[in-house]
């Protein structure tokens, strides 16, 4: 079971949505998350969809027209495909897969109301479009017996569409079309028959004001007859457009606004441009119209917009004049980050949210006791590439490092005897982009990065406090700071110091579980760095992994490297922080090393097909055994390696999918394996259990490039060793890239689960429960 998933939302606008249902559907990387933000006082990740084979750009609730909650989405990607994926026994799966071959830019969709589907509650008749790269829009019906084909392809000759949306018109269950193109008008398309499949969609009317792309539109519910189209642009504006069947008469005519009238099964319509929005400073990226439900008896106008001046702004008519204007302005304020992407009305009206350039949601609530909205916890994740990961010594956080410049700290909190994950900390926030990082204490780590120089950094007081919110602390001694900033233009975070950080202390104990509340964005953003205490300097090239002994006195670093000399694995006190050995063994980059639990040995593997094993002994490490090219189980990259707990063997895996397992007892100079396993695919992780489960017997995890992970169960019998497969998390619940990196939670030797962390090219850090029990029986 996969207890925790942390990842962010798709850079790109409309890859969020929150529906009705309570649900907030975004995408990420290939996949589609579904997160329920009322469990817990984070939320969390109930369910990870992947079917697509590349960037998802779209992803949006199938809303209903009665206001009920949504059981269906629709997602588009840049594969060529557009997936509507339906609730089935509590799951969401995928339905119907529409292939399109060009890349997709937007999809929208809009239920067909008629006695057909009425009558059909399985599948009922859905109109969709898909906008491509290739200048056209194609719509498509699915019928209720969820067949879809291809009804109309709009062209547009050199104009490219931007965005679509659906609604029907006034006074008739006519679907209208509004789209978006890039020389900054809205095209309105209408039909004049309610049998879809036998008519075209017709252009009516162009909507010409805006004077830059329009990147948003949203309609809503019909009002007295009319309906209202809202469209944001990058101009910075945001438009009305009033669609009514009632031409407005005006006795003044100097005064009468500008109408634009068009006819729909027979019945004249007209549009005036009922009002303009300027606020913001930045390209707006999203509108919604305020939810409305069914015993909504006043109907409330209210528009929520965000733009990339980093502000939401929800606007209103006055009750008198019916002038919209500004009333509520949240959003961030400094930092380094771009602005918004997209934003949301939760179904109550009451929660707001916003989707950014990094990644990052942001929530506000509106508080009925100080009348105004306040930010609420969030979920995060890493928005690039994680490279790498490693368990707080006595298993209290997981640290995790990204190619998206950042190290995040993710830790549970405790309710009701259920764990709860979430991040409490960004330690580093980086101008390169990161490549390892490995405990040293429980309270220090080592991080490397597209740099020759290795960070040190240790904990600060503020993170201390954090953690006694959640966790017993009771090791924590010599503090060197209370806090860290970097300064501008800076690379190293600086120590930092404050009188009232000590009188919060004192306060900790009483908090503790009783009114926990999980940081922010802006929190983690700017207050949870780690001061840096030691640069290390020695390789010619970039860092590439890095390990540290269990004792942690010694740490190990390698590079990138096309040669032996800068191959070299370099060993440092943790003392003094001077260079104390130089192993030379590779010819390559060093992939991974991993010191035995014992500490007398370790094991390294590299690009050149090799692996070598070195012993510790007077002080210093010496090589006592390496593969050979010639006759050596991998014939590609060995990309990984890992010990058993009790230092007994070791195993190394690589890119031809074969998994070698060691021992470091070499007898008559022949290296072979006690045992191999081919897995056809790319091994790119390994990690076997930190504890005991059984005498004999040790529990393996392995991860593929293909982001699969088995759990293999290992018994060793008269020095054979069988196999047994466990597990094997598909790529919706483990991962849908490469995995980079596996390790299993330092845990109580009595417990009844395995804990196994794992993060991967898929940009995601999953945490995955695993029944002692179960494979016990096995």
């Amino acid at each position: 079971m996969t207890s925790y998933t942390s990842c962010a939302c798709n850079r790109v606008p409309h890859s969020a949505d929150w529906g009705r249902n309570g649900l907030i559907c975004f995408a990420s990387c290939h996949a589609i998350v579904i997160y329920d933000p009322f469990i817990s006082k984070i939320g969390k990740v109930t369910h990870t969809l992947h079917q697509h084979k590349g960037r998802i750009n779209t992803a949006r609730w199938i809303k209903n027209k009665s206001t009920e909650t949504e059981w269906e989405l629709l997602s588009s990607s840049v594969d060529g495909t557009a997936i509507i994926w339906s609730k089935v026994n509590e799951y969401f799966q995928c339905t119907y897969i529409i292939e399109v071959g060009d890349i997709l830019t937007f999809s929208n969709s809009l239920y067909l109301y008629n006695h057909d589907s009425q009558n059909n509650k399985t599948f009922p008749k859905l109109l969709i479009c898909t906008g491509s790269v290739k200048e056209d829009l194609k719509l498509w019906l699915r019928d209720t017996s969820n067949n879809i084909k291809c009804l109309q392809t709009v062209t547009f000759g050199k104009k490219l569409p931007i965005e679509a949306c659906f609604s029907y018109l006034p006074s008739t269950n006519l679907p209208l079309l509004a789209v978006a193109t890039e020389i900054s008008t809205i095209e309105l398309y209408v039909t004049n028959s309610h049998i879809i499949e036998e008519s075209n969609f017709l252009k009516v009317q162009v909507l010409v004001g805006h004077e830059d792309w329009i990147r948003c539109m949203d309609f809503n519910h019909v009002i007295d007859n009319s309906i209202l189209l809202a469209s944001g642009s990058q101009d910075a504006m945001i438009r009305l457009w009033k669609i009514s069947t009632n031409i407005m008469e005006s006795s003044n005519d100097n005064l009468r606004q500008k109408e634009q009238l068009f006819i729909a099964n027979n019945i004249k319509y007209n549009i005036t441009l009922e009002s303009v929005l300027y606020g913001h400073e930045g390209w707006i990226y999203g509108v919604q119209w305020y939810p409305q439900h069914v015993n909504d008896k006043n109907r409330i106008l209210r528009l929520l917009s965000c733009s990339l001046d980093k502000s939401m702004i929800i606007w209103e008519p006055d009750e008198i004049s019916g002038i919209w204007s500004e009333k509520v302005r949240v959003g961030e304020v400094g930092g380094n980050s771009l602005g918004f992407y997209g934003c949301k009305f939760s179904s109550n009206g009451l929660n707001i949210l916003a989707h950014g350039y990094q990644g990052t949601f942001h929530i506000w609530e509106y508080s009925d006791k100080i009348k105004n909205w306040i930010p609420k916890p969030i979920p995060s994740g890493h928005f690039a590439e994680v490279v790498d990961l490693c368990w707080d010594p006595k298993g209290r956080f997981l640290i995790t490092a990204s190619v998206d410049q950042t190290t995040r700290i993710h830790a549970p909190w405790k309710n009701k005897g259920t764990e709860f994950w979430h991040e409490i900390g960004r330690p580093q926030i980086h101008g390169y982009d990161m490549s390892c990082l490995v405990m040293l204490t429980p309270y220090m780590f080592a991080s490397g990065a597209e740099e020759k120089v290795i960070r040190i950094f240790i904990a600060p007081t503020t993170f201390k406090n954090s953690l006694m919110k959640i966790t017993n602390v009771d090791d924590f001694k010599n503090m060197v700071a209370d806090s860290a900033s970097v300064p501008a233009l800076g690379l190293t975070n600086k120590a930092t110091f404050a009188d009232n950080i000590n009188r919060e202390v004192m306060e900790i104990n009483n908090l503790k579980d009783k009114n926990y509340i999980p940081p922010t964005e802006e929190e983690l953003m700017q207050h949870t760095l780690w001061p840096e205490l030691q640069k290390l300097y020695g390789h010619g090239y970039e860092i590439f992994s890095i390990a540290a002994r269990h004792d942690g006195k010694v740490l190990a670093t390698a590079c990138k490297s096309t040669s032996p000399e800068h191959s070299a694995i370099l060993l440092w006190n943790t003392n003094s922080w001077t260079q104390i050995q130089k192993l030379v063994s590779h010819q390559l980059t060093v992939t991974q090393m991993e010191f035995s639990p014992n500490d007398r040995y370790l094991v390294s593997v590299s690009r050149d097909r090799r692996w070598s094993l070195f012993e510790y002994n007077d002080n210093t490490y010496n090589l006592i055994a390496a593969s050979s090219k010639k006759d050596s189980l991998h014939t590609r990259i060995i990309w990984c390696c890992s010990w058993t707990h009790d230092s007994s063997f070791f195993a190394t895996g690589s890119r031809d999918g074969k998994i070698g397992i060691w021992s470091p007892t070499i007898t008559n100079n022949k290296i072979v394996p006690v045992t191999s396993l081919d897995m056809k695919d790319s091994v790119t992780a390994l990690s076997f259990s930190v504890r005991s489960i059984a005498e004999y017997s040790y529990i393996l995890a392995i991860g593929c490039e293909t982001g699969c992970i088995e759990i293999q169960k290992l018994k060793v019998l008269d020095n054979n060793i069988a196999w047994e497969k466990y597990i094997v998390y598909n790529t919706s619940d483990a991962h849908h890239l490469t995995v980079k990196r596996l390790k299993f939670r330092p845990q109580e030797e009595d417990s009844n689960t395995l804990q196994l962390a794992s993060c991967g090219s898929d940009h995601a850090v999953k945490i995955y429960d695993i029944d002692v029990k179960k494979l016990n029986d096995l």
